[in-house]
């Protein structure tokens, strides 16, 4: 296996982008909880993608907060930038930001709003790729941008020179599995769906980016880990003890419950921006009793 594939290998959070009382972004706290999940033992950190609100940033915002998490990882693991929008100038905007300032990778969703063909779609893919010298991880995540693309369709761009893999938010572990075979070992893919993550590493995933992993890195940590030493009893058990927080979670935007956890925890990562769920002093207090219903929840 390849270095590259070695260095990715693992559990990465899709990180929440902490904001200020006045919704700006709120370098500290993002300081603070970087500095969190890297002494958890996570293997990357994954930007401005669906959990880190980036489709709710301006251009500028996206570019500050890679700015600080680039700086603060200083080099320990990838830092991926999640550089999808609805037109391909900004795309290629961000993507040469992100190599300008030293981040590990790129990755985007699929142009969205708009019904596109797959050959629009790849020539969007392409023209990211080309736009600066950094490798580009698709984001594959059907149910947010309505496109999936076919098998044929991925096993093409797996063979585009710094196209290296696949973030796939999907349940479909057989159409996941299909893709890790006719893409080769060297194309890496990452399990998406934080409640399938055994099934997906069951299929073949290199490793997982997921949204709550900010909560509870230990555990995702511990189940990777024990899978890959062939514990699969234990990683078992630990994926269950997890979905059973996961159940609770889905009663709320997953945004504004795993903020709340957050603050919960000490990182005052503030509010979702509109117009995602804005919790009330209720669900905030059903919230904490979840919590003390957790143990690994309580930092």
């Amino acid at each position: 296996m390849s270095a590259q594939i070695e260095r990715y290998k693992g559990i990465i959070p899709a990180l929440i982008t902490p904001y200020t009382n006045e919704g700006k972004i709120n370098e500290a706290v993002t300081r603070k909880l970087i500095q969190h999940l890297l002494s958890k033992g996570v293997k990357g950190l994954y930007l401005s993608g669906s959990t880190g609100e980036g489709f709710l940033q301006t251009v500028e915002e996206r570019k500050q907060f890679l700015e600080i998490v680039v700086d603060e990882v200083q080099g320990e693991v990838p830092v991926i930038s999640q550089v999808g929008a609805v037109d391909t100038n900004t795309c290629v905007e961000l993507t040469k930001h992100a190599a300008e300032v030293g981040a590990d990778a790129v990755s985007a969703v699929a142009p969205f709003y708009y019904k596109h063909g797959s050959e629009q779609i790849k020539q969007h893919y392409l023209d990211i790729v080309n736009a600066a010298d950094i490798p580009l991880i698709i984001y594959h995540i059907p149910d947010f941008t309505g496109t999936s693309g076919s098998i044929d369709f991925y096993e093409e761009l797996s063979k585009v020179e710094n196209i290296i893999g696949l973030k796939y938010t999907s349940k479909d572990t057989f159409f996941m599995q299909q893709l890790i075979d006719v893409c080769g070992d060297e194309f890496m893919v990452f399990n998406g769906p934080d409640e399938c993550c055994i099934a997906g590493l069951a299929v073949g995933a290199h490793g997982a980016i997921g949204s709550t992993y900010n909560i509870m890195p230990e555990k995702f940590v511990s189940l990777f880990n024990h899978f890959a030493n062939g514990n699969i009893a234990a990683a078992k058990q630990e994926q269950y003890e997890a979905n059973r927080l996961i159940r609770k979670l889905l009663d709320y935007d997953f945004i504004a419950f795993e903020r709340e956890v957050l603050t919960l925890q000490g990182f005052d990562v503030g509010k979702p921006r509109k117009p995602l769920q804005q919790l009330t002093d209720m669900e905030r207090s059903q919230i904490r009793k979840i919590v003390e219903e957790f143990p690994f929840l309580q930092v």
